[in-house]
C-alpha cells in the first residue's frame, strides 16, 4: 500500500454512549470525514488485527488484553478524520413470549425457553422494550430445531430469524459457543 498505516492502541470512546463524541461524529460525518472499519462479532474479541477502512486507510489495531471492540467505538480521532468500528449485522433468532400469555404461564415459559437456549451455549441479548431474547444462529435449521424443541409451548411464543448487529448487554454473561 502506498498509504501509511495508522496504529491504534486504545479505544477513544463510543458514539452510542458519549454525547460529546456523538455530536463530533455527526458533525464530521456531514463533512465526509468519517471512515469505518467493519468487523464481525468474533473479530470484536480480538485485540490484534489489521483492517482497511471503507475509504482505504490501513489500520493496525493492538489493544490491551481483555479489550473488546463494540459497534460505534471510535478508534482514531484527528482534526480531519474519525475512524469508527462497525459490526456486521448477522442472523439471530428472536424469541418473544406473546402478550396474551398470563403472568404465571409467562414465568414457566421463560424458564423453559432459558433452559433450551442455555443448552445451546449461545450468548444472548435481552431487549426489555420488545420483551425479546436474541441469540446468534448459523443456519435456518437451528431455528427449526429451536421451534421443534419448544413445541409444547410454541403457541405462547413468537420465534423468528432477524438480521441485526448482535452485541451482548453490558455485564452480560460471556459464554462459549459450540
Amino acid at each position: 500500500m502506498n498509504k501509511m498505516s495508522i496504529q491504534v492502541n486504545s479505544i477513544i470512546g463510543n458514539v452510542n454512549k458519549d454525547s460529546m463524541l456523538k455530536a463530533r461524529y455527526e458533525e464530521m460525518l456531514k463533512r465526509g470525514l468519517c471512515e469505518f472499519v467493519t468487523i464481525n462479532r468474533i473479530e470484536a474479541e480480538r485485540v490484534r488485527m489489521r483492517k482497511v477502512t471503507d475509504k482505504g486507510t490501513d489500520v493496525i489495531i493492538t489493544l490491551p488484553k481483555g479489550s473488546r471492540l463494540k459497534h460505534g467505538d471510535v478508534i482514531v480521532l484527528q482534526d480531519d478524520k474519525m475512524i469508527l468500528v462497525q459490526l456486521e449485522p448477522e442472523d439471530v433468532a428472536m424469541v418473544k413470549i406473546r402478550d396474551n400469555t398470563s403472568f404465571d404461564d409467562a414465568i414457566a415459559i421463560a424458564v423453559r425457553v432459558g433452559h433450551v437456549i442455555g443448552n445451546l451455549h449461545k450468548p444472548i441479548k435481552i431487549d426489555q422494550k420488545s420483551k425479546s431474547v436474541y441469540f446468534p444462529i448459523q443456519a435456518d435449521t437451528e431455528l427449526e430445531m429451536i421451534k421443534k424443541t419448544l413445541t409444547p409451548i410454541i403457541d405462547h411464543l413468537q420465534i423468528e430469524k432477524v438480521k441485526m448487529v448482535f452485541e451482548m448487554d453490558e455485564g452480560g454473561m460471556h459464554v462459549h459457543e459450540h
